[in-house]
């Protein structure tokens, strides 16, 4: 189940959809969604409580990366919640090789995606 829904989630990047995630307080939890507002408020918390700026990236095509863009990748399959909800351990990293390598492969080879920056938060001085 979470595979596909990894599946599912490259075939909308991959056809255009607007599709955004930023990293939460927690290591490795991400959030995705397709309207950035629901974001900012999650990116400038965890500036916050980092101490780091944090970034908001557009999901992109592996393809279409370029040079300065970076690759979310699910490092890890993780049990689904109560309600069924696929979870993962997400990893940003600088290459499409590190991604490669990375990627969880419990149930085949997981997508893995560009990312662009799209808006980047400063901590709260």
């Amino acid at each position: 189940m979470s595979i596909d829904y990894l599946e599912d989630l490259e075939k909308s990047v991959d056809n255009g959809s607007d599709l955004y995630v930023c990293p939460g307080v927690q290591s490795s939890e991400w959030e995705i969604s397709s309207d950035i507002e629901t974001l900012e408020k999650k990116a400038q918390r965890t500036a916050n409580a980092s101490k780091y700026q944090c970034h908001i990236y557009r999901l992109i095509n592996k393809g279409d990366a370029l040079s300065d863009d970076a690759f979310l990748v699910v490092r890890k399959i993780l049990d689904p919640t109560a309600k069924g909800e696929p979870r993962f351990q997400w990893s940003i990293v600088d290459t499409k090789e590190a991604a490669e390598m990375m990627r969880d492969v419990s149930q085949g080879p997981s997508p893995y995606f560009g990312a662009s920056i799209e808006k980047t938060f400063e901590p709260a001085k």
